[in-house]
């Protein structure tokens, strides 16, 4: 009797301790995990209550990877996972002193808050090819995107899934429900592999952990994830459709318009997808940053409109389309074939008769979409996609400025333009090296104009993934230009974990023209380029530090030496979570062929630019930044700059972010017309304001204010040399002064209720104002008056949508 005592004693004791060890399974470095399969009813809302959670094994294989230590945590994190016919469940328990827990609500895919985070990234093409990532901060913000060979992730997508936080006594605990219908995924027998990571992000120690250990700092990443299989997951056909209807005021134009629209998606296989939009609405799109642009390049603007942004993936032709940065460098503007931008964009302005005038707001406008289609899917080795869109007739409202209709307005029609994609992207079979070739064509069909890109890529990864090649070449053909031609190479060589070596090479003639579609910064250009980046973690005296030096060297097609440069940057993060950045760049003397506007070559002198920046912890409640800087102008003369920011989230609902930015210019070189350019001294204020509040994580208000503000006065004049040198010196041509002033105020207030996955309602109030004149002797305060803006938007959207289907 007191034999079997013992014994079902000794058995509860081992049963506790196995319960208090939460069944953590260790894993050896290429064991897979073979998920079960149940029928469990799951009710995702964070708690972990169900018993399924704790029939299931756990896993807790994190370790450090930023900074990249790869030491083992101090909390535990323990991950269990379970699957149906319909969904992927993954529940997460995380250990954690409560006191320590930060809770930050926020809009979808802000990833850049410092706030207690747990993700996770599937490969669902089982083959290091293509996947999805997923996160859900505490307080149930979430966040979603792709990922791409090896390492490109992307926040250009949302999915239809769920996932939910609680508190718990020892930290904080998850809920994930991934549809199998919501990922793209490919044609395989009875058994899947599916490629499985997690990092958690523990914001008051400004710490991400990962499973499996894939710091930032080494070549692989979805190559090399964690194994999962699962058995019998071939999701049905789904379907679905998103009407919606949309008021806006236009308080500009007394107009109230009325838009009723629908956007559908249809997967008929797990391999294929199309979605679709019809007479589609973008006003409640996020408004974009105020930019004042003087020079000859173009300023690039991402995409922000979800139809473009979803399935883009498979378009991306070369990491140069990414225009994220991921260091302290500075990674410059991208070059790609696809700039969607331009679909729906600025319409082609129209031939005007002598004596009409059209309103720089008319020309500004963004052309309505009638409707637009893309097709993704995978045969085998080979990934395809198209996409097309068709723009709406333009309508521009003009005003006779001479004879007897002087000041009549009348419309003048303009046409849409009609666009098209093609792509086909081949892989070669897993296992070794990674190889992939890949083609992209374009066409924009205008009555005044055809343009048609067309451009082959290639992309090589070694095995041990320390060799990397990425190569495109491309062609323009355009009516009335000559075909054009262009293309790049690039090399990127890992030594070892935190230390990377990049080189790039370019060739762009004087005729390739990408830019009906694509964005090119500038063609008729020879540019050798380098970069190496050094990230050392665990120092006696900072937490990590990352040291980058790059530089290029470039001519044109007439060999004019047309520009160099070297630039140095350094961030360091300090045990106190403090960050220092300091940049310094030199530019030897060269030749300017872009900024007089196709009216010859200039000489400018060698420059200098430096700047220093510090930023306080953000993980606390009110976090500050603090910046300075100087450079060299062109012909001599300096610049002075400095910057604040103020971030203040008294609560997890509520947070406030001010800053603002000044520069004081003496030599600032500008075109003005013909042969003439202008120095100015100017000053520039760009102050930019923010609040958001958050009934709860699925519905937010926000408000956002930027304001550009530039004064500048006339100093000295030169002319362009008839043959490339220096500019040469003159006196003040004849005429007005060409002393200005420039402002530019943006103002939007929005509000969104997600009722649902995919579905919403949305109200937003968007103003715009623009205000350009010669300057008097007002001050800023005068600029600002919103008396003197003239506004180029000022509309109130109410839209509601909603998803019916499988």
């Amino acid at each position: 009797m007191f034999r079997s005592c013992t014994l079902f004693w000794l058995a509860n004791l081992c049963s506790a301790v196995l319960n208090a060890q939460d069944l953590v399974v260790d894993l050896g470095p290429n064991d897979k995990i073979v998920l079960q399969r149940h029928a469990a009813e799951i009710k995702i809302d964070g708690k972990l209550d169900e018993s399924i959670w704790q029939q299931l094994p756990a896993y807790d294989e994190f370790v450090v990877i930023d900074p990249d230590t790869l030491a083992e945590p101090p909390y535990r994190t323990r991950v269990r996972f379970f699957y149906d016919d319909k969904n992927l469940y993954v529940g997460i328990d995380m250990d954690q002193p409560r006191e320590t827990l930060i809770s930050r609500l926020s809009g979808r895919d802000a990833r850049w808050i410092s706030r207690d985070t747990i993700s996770m990234t599937l490969d669902t093409s089982g083959e290091g090819r293509y996947g999805y990532w997923f996160g859900v901060s505490l307080g149930d913000s979430l966040m979603d995107g792709t990922v791409l060979p090896e390492r490109q992730f992307s926040s250009d997508w949302d999915g239809a899934w769920w996932g939910e936080t609680e508190q718990t006594e020892s930290g904080w605990s998850a809920e994930f429900r991934i549809p199998w219908s919501t990922v793209t995924m490919p044609q395989t027998a009875d058994v899947r592999r599916i490629g499985f990571y997690m990092s958690r992000k523990v914001a008051h120690l400004d710490e991400r952990w990962g499973w499996p250990a894939l710091p930032s700092t080494i070549p692989k990443f979805i190559s090399a994830l964690q194994t999962l299989e699962v058995k019998g997951v071939d999701p049905k056909q789904q379907f679905s459709v998103f009407p919606f209807t949309a008021v806006a005021d236009d308080q500009i134009d007394d107009e109230v318009k009325y838009r009723v629209g629908a956007d559908f998606f249809w997967r008929p296989s797990t391999n294929f997808q199309v979605t679709a939009t019809v007479n589609p609405d973008f006003g409640i799109v996020e408004s974009d940053d105020v930019v004042i642009n003087l020079t000859a390049t173009e300023t690039f603007f991402p995409e922000k409109r979800l139809f473009f942004l979803e399935g883009q993936e498979v378009f991306v032709a070369s990491p140069r389309a990414d225009t994220r940065g991921r260091g302290v460098g500075s990674r410059g503007a991208p070059t790609t074939l696809i700039n969607t931008r331009r679909i729906g964009g600025k319409p082609v302005e129209p031939v005007l008769a002598a004596g009409v005038k059209v309103a720089e707001r008319e020309l500004i406008q963004p052309a309505d979409l009638i409707g637009a289609v893309k097709l993704t899917g995978q045969y085998g080795r080979f990934r395809y996609g198209f996409l097309g869109a068709f723009e709406d007739d333009i309508k521009f409202d003009a005003v006779s400025t001479s004879g007897g209709g002087a000041g009549v307005p009348f419309n003048i029609k303009g046409d849409g333009s009609d666009y098209g994609v093609v792509r086909v992207l081949y892989e070669d079979a897993p296992g070794g090296a990674y190889r992939a070739f890949g083609f992209l064509s374009t066409a924009v069909l205008h009555p005044d104009r055809d343009a048609f890109t067309h451009g082959v890529d290639a992309h090589y990864l070694s095995d041990s993934g320390k060799w990397k090649i990425d190569g495109q070449i491309f062609v323009s053909d355009i009516d009335g230009i000559d075909n054009g031609l262009g293309g790049f190479l690039d090399f990127q060589y890992t030594h070892r974990q935190g230390v990377t070596q990049r080189f790039g090479i370019e060739y762009l003639d004087d005729t390739v023209d990408i830019n009906d579609l694509g964005f090119l910064q500038r063609n008729d250009n020879f540019r050798i380029r380098s970069a190496h980046i050094r990230t050392t973690s665990n120092l006696s005296w900072a937490r990590d530090n990352q040291f980058d030096i790059r530089g290029f060297i470039q001519k044109n097609g007439d060999n004019l030496f047309t520009g160099a440069g070297i630039f140095f940057s350094n961030r360091t993060t300090f045990k106190n979570l403090t960050r220092l950045t300091m940049r310094l760049g030199f530019f030897p003397k060269s030749y300017d062929d872009l900024n007089s506007f196709g009216n010859g070559a200039y000489r400018l002198e060698e420059k200098v630019d430096i700047s220093i920046g510090w930023n306080s912890d953000s993980s606390k409640k009110i976090s500050v930044g603090l910046g300075a800087g100087f450079n060299d102008e062109g012909l001599g003369g300096n610049t002075y700059s400095g910057n604040v920011s103020l971030s203040w989230r008294p609560s997890d609902r509520f947070s406030l972010s001010v800053s603002v930015r000044y520069q004081d210019r003496d030599g600032w070189l500008l075109h003005q017309e013909a042969a003439n350019f202008t120095t100015f001294k100017a000053e520039q204020w760009v102050p930019k304001f923010s609040v958001d509040y958050f009934l709860s994580a699925k519905q937010q208000f926000r408000v956002s204010l930027q304001w550009v503000g530039i004064k500048a006065k006339e100093d000295e004049f030169f002319l362009i040399p008839d043959l490339p040198g220096d500019l040469i010196a003159t006196s003040k041509p004849a005429g007005p002064p060409d002393s200005f002033s420039l402002s530019q105020l943006s103002l939007q207030a929005r509000y969104r209720w997600e009722i649902a996955p995919l579905s919403d309602i949305f109200v937003v109030y968007t103003r715009l104002a623009d205000r350009g004149a010669a300057l008097a002797d007002s001050d800023f305060s005068d600029i600002f008056s919103s008396g003197y803006h003239a506004p180029l938007a000022n509309i109130l959207v109410f839209k509601i949508r909603y998803r019916f289907g499988s």
